[in-house]
């Protein structure tokens, strides 16, 4: 018989709450029932850092990515962003193996989280100075040459940093969930619409980010460590044993990687698509130029304002709303047409790629929250699903390989869109080819996607 891992001699009701112990005996035989899980209220301590790691990819898509537009070219930046995918296609995986073997006493998943969160908060600190660096050491004016060098090293940093910290993240709150998997995973997505709702609403109130770039990264310091410390103080857990991808799981996965494509064509240049391709904007110098900006600049800085204020501020409540529906939807849907329907908004960034219609194509953007907290949230839901929730099932290494998946989707739009965006459409045409490969994704879930009792 599996011990429970909930002990309820804290005046709060947990004074040790840790992730299952493997005490069974080898001749009696394994069960893939899920584990006791923790109450609510807990998951909703363990979920928190979701809101955390939302904020810092938010704040990649909606501030980094403009902000360095105004310091290098637009195939710098799109070369730059390969970084993002490539680390994540690295660590995530490395992450999640190495939490699952590790002989911590602090646990599997809490030395990777905390480490992760200080690295990323020391990280941000030095961002936020990047342009006083870059004067002191001979920038001036619309010349920034140190200033960019400091920026896209913190941006390297960041990714690293965020990536150890999201994979474990993902893997506590599944530890603890017992049962409530999608409730926890939509909790989770919930937290992870906030933090978003944080960054979006920062623009929204305060306009582009890098024009407060300390007290914006100041928020981002401040969320990553309130969430992640009382999950590290309050959390207690202790190893499991160390453990391919199942066959009907790699429909999925391909699903995965294809939608993560083509959101990415749009959310990797969100800021610079508004700014330049709507607006007709002109993002050089756009950081710097205050109260004397030309027109084009202005148009630039309205356009990423747009993109990452009220457009994403949209984007998450309807996001939000979505998630309130998911249990609902899958219980009387079934999660294959549930994912397959919800791919569908995605693939018309088609429309958007030949629109300059200001209103339809926020609509459009914000009709890709569906997609996105879909998939998102299903993920560990479905995995666990097809691989049971026995003690050796293996979690750590699927959740890195569907990492994996969508860092390969976001590394494979930045190095083609960095040639796409030479051409006659800009920006334009990696949004265009970004909505044919969510199609491809939709006909793929219709065709192979495969969920029977779920």
């Amino acid at each position: 018989m599996l011990p429970t891992h909930i002990e309820l001699d804290a005046p709060d009701g947990y004074n040790h709450t840790v992730t299952p112990k493997v005490l069974l005996d080898v001749t009696s035989p394994r069960t893939s029932a899920p584990l006791p899980g923790c109450s609510v209220a807990f998951l909703l301590l363990l979920a928190a850092p979701k809101m955390a790691m939302n904020m810092a990819w938010a704040a990649q898509w909606a501030a980094f990515g403009p902000l360095l537009e105004t310091m290098v070219p637009s195939w710098a930046v799109q070369l730059i962003q390969i970084v993002g995918p490539m680390t994540g296609l690295l660590v995530a995986p490395t992450v999640g193996v190495l939490s699952d073997a590790c002989t911590s006493k602090y646990g599997r998943r809490r030395p990777f989280l905390l480490f992760g969160a200080i690295t990323s908060a020391l990280c941000w600190l030095l961002m936020m100075y990047a342009r006083e660096i870059g004067v002191a050491l001979g920038d001036a004016g619309t010349r920034q040459p140190m200033t960019a060098l400091f920026t896209i090293i913190c941006y390297v940093w960041m990714d690293m940093s965020v990536n150890i910290t999201q994979t474990p993240v993902n893997l506590i709150v599944a530890d603890f969930a017992g049962p409530r998997q999608v409730l926890a995973a939509s909790i989770g997505q919930g937290y992870a619409i906030a933090g978003s709702f944080c960054v979006s609403g920062y623009i929204l109130a305060f306009g582009p980010a890098h024009e407060s770039i300390h007290a914006f990264l100041g928020m981002l310091i401040g969320v990553m460590l309130l969430t992640v410390l009382p999950v590290c103080v309050f959390a207690k857990e202790t190893p499991l044993p160390p453990p391919t991808l199942p066959r009907n799981l790699v429909a999925f996965c391909v699903c995965f990687l294809l939608v993560q494509y083509g959101y990415t064509a749009y959310n990797g240049a969100k800021g610079q698509f508004f700014g330049l391709v709507v607006f007709d904007g002109d993002a050089s110098g756009a950081n710097a130029c205050g109260s004397s900006c030309s027109p084009e600049q202005d148009a630039y800085n309205r356009g990423v304002a747009l993109a990452g204020g009220v457009t994403d501020t949209l984007f998450n409540v309807v996001g939000l709303l979505y998630m309130v529906l998911l249990p609902y939807l899958v219980a009387a849907a079934g999660a294959k047409w549930v994912l397959t329907l919800s791919m569908l908004p995605q693939a018309l960034l088609i429309v958007m790629a030949f629109s300059k219609m200001v209103a339809l194509n926020v609509v459009l953007v914000v009709l890709c929250a569906i997609t996105q907290n879909a998939l998102f949230a299903m993920q560990i839901p479905v995995i666990l699903h097809v691989v049971g929730h026995g003690e050796d099932n293996k979690l750590g290494l699927y959740a890195g390989a569907f990492n994996s998946a969508n860092c390969a989707g976001q590394l494979l739009n930045f190095a083609v869109a960095s040639a796409l965006v030479q051409t006659s459409m800009g920006h334009a045409l990696p949004v265009l080819v970004g909505g044919v490969v969510s199609l491809a994704a939709v006909v793929v879930a219709a065709v192979a996607l495969e969920m029977p009792g779920m």
